[in-house]
């Protein structure tokens, strides 16, 4: 018998769970990068502090350059009361998940 008679049906599980862990990343994906948040600058804040509150893992000059695209910016100059469009990050714990684990109630 050939390979393919022979191990056709593991082949087939093999290629749909491939599949549709490609489709599932692309969606992830795809919804992560179209989700964003607006705020409103407070005194002393800046691009570099917001990217560490907001840019999860990403890194923070990468995170940086996209806020600046995002709002057609020209400088990384941040003013008191501007309202900016942030990349919304969901963490990877919710946040009752996260005090669970660390064993608060």
């Amino acid at each position: 018998m050939t390979f393919i008679q022979k191990y056709g049906f593991i082949l087939l599980i093999v290629f749909l769970c491939t599949a549709f862990t490609i489709v599932g990343v692309m969606r992830e994906a795809k919804s992560a990068s179209n989700s964003f948040v607006e705020v409103t600058i407070a005194e002393g804040d800046t691009l570099w502090g917001l990217a560490q509150d907001y840019s999860n893992n990403d890194h923070p000059k990468k995170w940086i350059a996209r806020v600046m695209e995002l709002n057609d910016m020209q400088s990384t100059t941040i003013k008191s009361g501007e309202r900016l469009i942030l990349p919304k990050v969901d963490p990877v714990f919710p946040d009752s998940m996260m005090t669970e684990l660390a064993g608060e109630e």
